[in-house]
């Protein structure tokens, strides 16, 4: 029962994809990787997860998003790979924001006009959820698979660091009352140094679990995630391999 469990996790079913994408047996891939065939088959199986050097190599093979996916659990900050997804989502609104002065995260997008005089920030909504309960909502979604959901603008004195700027939804209440469920959070992903956010509200992500959103504080040396819900216990992030700083939450909106 264990193996067949472990057998349905992503990461093993994303290496069986990239075999038959690739056209490879498993001794042909072990071949590419310079590693043994029975590793190859424990991966498969679900029963062995690569390792950080055979994340990348795996990466290096496929072809994106996959390539992405692989990357990110090598533990690579894959943030800035991501202009090309962004492109296209913006672009198809040119016409209407003609006339709006705009700056334009470079993450996502080319720049509209320039920013001499820009009057607001163009703030990609992504089809992300952090969550604020004990467990995530849904499935984690890799930033690699990540799309656009709409363009929202803000005064462009709301941010310190216009291009870096990304809107993310919350479900769940542990932030509660401070923020509602449902709320959209603006997240300025160009601060994420841990001693700068302490006692800020922080985005940070797990590569199984995704993204949790709470007030990061820094207590004998140890960096806790405090819910503002009194009712949901501190979550340990203290270790920088498995939980990595997204952003700073600036603000949010409830619809």
């Amino acid at each position: 029962m264990a193996a067949q469990k472990t057998s349905s996790k992503d990461w093993a079913e994303r290496i069986r994809k990239l075999l038959t994408d690739l056209k490879l047996s498993q001794a042909g891939l072990a071949e590419r990787l310079g590693v043994s065939p029975p590793t190859v088959s424990r991966w498969v199986l679900g029963r062995q997860e690569p390792t950080a050097e055979s994340y990348v190599a795996l990466g290096n093979l496929a072809h994106p998003p996959n390539g992405v996916y692989f990357w990110e659990r090598a533990g690579m900050d894959t943030s800035t790979l991501l202009d090309a997804s962004f492109h296209n989502a913006v672009s198809s609104l040119r016409v209407g924001l003609r006339d709006l002065r705009l700056i334009v995260g470079r993450k996502f997008t080319r720049q509209l006009t320039g920013t001499a005089n820009a009057v607001a920030v163009a703030v990609p909504l992504l089809n992300v959820t952090a969550f604020g309960d004990r467990i995530p909502p849904q499935g984690n979604v890799s930033l690699s698979e990540v799309g656009v959901e709409e363009i929202l603008l803000a005064p462009l004195s709301w941010c310190p660091h216009p291009e870096s700027m990304i809107g993310i939804h919350l479900a769940g209440d542990s932030m509660l009352p401070a923020i509602a469920p449902g709320s959209i959070l603006f997240v300025d992903t160009a601060v994420r140094d841990r001693e700068r956010l302490h006692q800020r509200i922080a985005v940070v992500s797990h590569r199984d679990l995704g993204f949790k959103v709470a007030r990061l504080e820094r207590i004998g040396g140890s960096d806790l995630l405090i819910s503002a819900n009194y009712k949901f216990p501190p979550v340990d992030v203290s270790n920088a391999s498995k939980w990595k700083v997204f952003g700073e939450v600036l603000w949010w909106v409830s619809r």
